[in-house]
C-alpha cells in the first residue's frame, strides 16, 4: 500500500491513533454499589434455617378489652346491651362505658346481647349512642364463687414460601482468555461480583413487594413465591396523599404503627420520604438547641453497627431508624413510601442459602457459566407491628 506521509510536527490528532496507550482506570466504576440493607440485618439478627418450602408460625394475642355498643342504649333502666362481639364477655366483667363514663356489670351473656347491672360506681346510667366504646376493665367475684367461665385465644396460623431465585450469567471461552481492563482478573469474577449484588438486591426486593403463592398447576414442578411486607401489612397503612406534616406522620402514623411490639422500629424510606422527616427538624428550631419540641435528628443508632447507614427520629411514639433506599425514588408510584418494621417480628427463613454454583454450562459448550441460587422466605409475626406509608409528596 503507497505510504501515508504527514507534513509538520506530529500531534496527537494526526498519529495513527492505534499507537497510543490507553489510560483506562484500573477500577471500574459501578453505578450502584450494594443496597441490599434489609437483608444485610435480617442476615445478622434474624436469620432461620428453614425445614420446608412452606414456612409457617403460630401468633398468640392479649385477650380483647375494647369493643362497641351495636345498637343505641335509650334508657338509664335498659338492663340488654347490645354489642358487636358478645362472646368477648364473662359474667362479671366490669364495662366501662367510654362514651358516658357508666361503669356496668355482666350479669348474662346471649347471642348479640349483654345483660348487665347499670351505675355500679359513682358514675350515673345514661344513654349512649349506637358504636359507643366499651371497655372490659376487669372482673369481680363473690366470696366463695365457683370458678368463672374460662375463655382462651386460639391461636392464628400464619404461613409463607420459600422462593428459588437464580441469577446466572456466563463468559464465552475466548472472552475468558482475553485480557481486559479492570481491577478484576477477568470478566468472570467482575461478573461474580456484579451479579452476587444485584442477587441480594432481588432477594430483598422480595423481602418488601414479593408476593405469597404455590403455582402446583403443573405436576412435579410446583412454583412458589414468597411474600414481603407489602403483602402482610394490612392494619397500619396511611397514605399521605400529599405534603407529609409532622403531626400526620406521629398522629396517624407512628402512633398506630407502635401500638404494638418494639418501642425501636426501622423505616425503610424513600429519599422523598426521608426528606421530608428532615424537614420537620427545621420546623421551629430555635439556634443553639439540638432539638425540636420532643423530636430530635441523630444520626446514631444500634443497626449501624451491621453497616448500614442509618439516622434515627426520636418522638414520643418510639425511636425510628431510618435507612434510605434510594432506587426507590426511580418509580413514579413508590418515590413516597416507607415501611416502618419491627425487626423483631421478623426472620429470614433460608431453605437454602446464598450459594455460586460455578460451571453450570452444558458439557460441550466452549463457555462458563455460573449462577447465584438461594432458596428463601420471610417470617412476618403480627403484621399490626408494622406500619406502611404511602403517597408522600414532599
Amino acid at each position: 500500500m503507497p505510504v501515508t506521509l504527514i507534513s509538520g510536527d506530529l500531534a496527537t490528532d494526526i498519529i495513527n491513533q492505534s499507537q497510543r496507550v490507553v489510560d483506562m482506570q484500573d477500577r471500574i466504576s459501578e453505578l450502584e454499589p450494594n443496597n441490599a440493607p434489609f437483608v444485610a440485618l435480617l442476615r445478622k439478627i434474624g436469620k432461620y434455617q428453614a425445614k420446608s418450602p412452606k414456612v409457617e408460625w403460630l401468633e398468640d394475642e392479649s385477650m380483647p378489652r375494647f369493643d362497641t355498643v351495636s345498637a343505641a342504649i335509650t334508657a338509664t333502666t335498659a338492663t340488654n346491651i347490645g354489642v358487636t362481639n358478645a362472646a368477648w364477655y364473662r359474667v362479671g366483667d366490669g364495662i366501662r362505658i367510654t362514651e358516658t363514663g357508666e361503669f356496668v356489670e355482666v350479669t348474662a351473656v346471649c347471642a348479640g346481647y349483654i345483660g348487665v347491672n347499670r351505675q355500679r360506681g359513682g358514675t350515673a346510667a345514661a344513654t349512649a349512642t349506637s358504636a359507643a366504646g366499651l371497655y372490659i376493665v376487669n372482673n369481680a367475684n363473690a366470696e366463695g364463687a365457683s370458678l368463672r367461665t374460662i375463655k382462651t385465644v386460639r391461636l392464628v396460623n400464619q404461613a409463607n414460601f420459600a422462593q428459588i431465585i437464580r441469577t446466572p450469567f456466563g463468559v464465552t471461552g475466548t472472552e475468558m482468555a482475553s485480557q481486559l481492563y479492570g481491577q478484576y482478573t477477568n470478566d468472570r469474577v467482575r461478573l461474580q461480583h456484579k451479579y452476587g449484588l444485584e442477587h441480594e438486591r432481588q432477594i430483598e426486593a422480595t423481602y418488601f413487594w414479593g408476593a405469597k403463592m404455590e403455582d402446583t398447576s403443573t405436576a412435579g414442578a410446583p412454583k412458589r413465591w414468597c411474600g414481603g411486607a407489602f403483602e402482610f401489612i394490612q392494619t397500619n397503612v396511611y397514605n399521605a396523599a400529599g405534603v407529609l406534616t409532622r403531626a400526620n406522620f406521629e398522629n396517624l402514623f407512628l402512633r398506630k404503627a407502635f401500638r404494638f411490639g418494639s418501642d425501636r422500629k426501622v423505616l425503610f424510606a424513600s429519599p422523598l420520604l426521608m426528606q421530608a422527616i428532615d424537614g420537620f427538624a427545621w420546623n421551629g428550631y430555635n439556634a443553639g438547641t439540638s432539638s425540636v419540641g420532643s423530636t430530635r435528628v441523630v444520626t446514631d443508632s444500634p443497626a449501624s453497627e451491621y453497616g448500614v447507614a442509618v439516622k434515627t427520629y426520636v418522638c414520643s411514639q418510639g425511636t425510628v431508624d431510618i435507612v434510605m433506599k434510594r432506587h426507590w425514588n426511580d418509580s413514579t408510584n413508590l418515590s413516597g413510601d416507607g415501611f416502618l418494621l419491627d425487626l423483631d417480628a421478623i426472620r429470614m427463613a433460608t431453605l437454602r442459602d446464598t450459594k455460586l454454583l460455578l460451571e453450570r454450562q452444558a458439557p460441550d459448550a466452549d463457555k462458563l457459566e455460573d449462577e447465584y441460587l438461594t432458596e428463601t422466605s420471610l417470617i412476618f409475626e403480627h403484621e399490626r407491628r408494622h406500619g406502611l406509608i404511602t403517597g408522600v409528596t414532599g
